[in-house]
């Protein structure tokens, strides 16, 4: 009997070491890796543990209630806002996931190029995206986030494609405040963070 329990104790003692010789250290944690992604009517940033944690008919939601988290929000909603996501993912978006003048986003969207059989033009697709809470606190019910967009067009222009997003956050996500003004130029990333992608 004292053999097997003695046997018993060096198995437990020998599986003990070996989870804490294979186990990271708990200070390890792996930094969050975001990435680019195409959705309608554009490109967005992901991530694992900022969002969004949902997507369903076309539509992304679930975002963590910080800065990234409204930032990712910002870059999902925005797209799927314009004429390239399409009436069904436009309409759906604007009722679920926004506030504001409805009604002027919607007439905004009916005079807006390019229509969702356009081809996509290569010179708007972002290699990188930089945000930078402009007002309020992500933290709380209200935030502003500006957005640069490096692409093509606007490096040939001298510098990044700039819109400045509003959110509010309501029950457990961000909605994005409508219409949201047209982008314009800004120089350079200063003060700003690049949100994706990132390795």
């Amino acid at each position: 009997m004292s053999r097997l329990r003695h046997a018993l104790g060096l198995a437990a003692v020998l599986a003990a070491t070996l989870s804490c010789a294979t186990a990271p250290p708990a200070s390890e944690v792996m930094p969050d890796r975001v990435v680019l992604v195409v959705v309608p009517g554009g490109i967005a940033a992901s991530s694992q543990r900022h969002g969004p944690f949902h997507e369903f008919d076309g539509r992304a939601s679930g975002f963590s209630h910080d800065e990234l988290g409204a930032a990712l929000a910002a870059t999902h909603i925005g797209p799927r806002i314009t004429a390239a996501a399409g009436t069904p993912v436009v309409e759906a978006t604007l009722v679920q996931q926004c506030w504001g003048d409805i009604t002027a986003a919607r007439e905004r969207l009916a005079t807006t190029l390019p229509r969702p059989d356009t081809a996509a033009r290569d010179d708007l697709i972002p290699s990188a995206i930089y945000f930078r809470v402009i007002a309020g606190d992500a933290g709380g019910d209200h935030v502003v986030v500006s957005l640069l967009a490096d692409t093509a067009q606007s490096r040939a222009m001298g510098g990044y494609s700039r819109v400045d997003a509003a959110l509010r956050w309501v029950g457990d996500d961000w909605q994005l405040r409508v219409p949201v003004r047209r982008p314009n130029l800004h120089p350079d990333t200063t003060g700003y963070q690049v949100l994706g992608p990132t390795s």
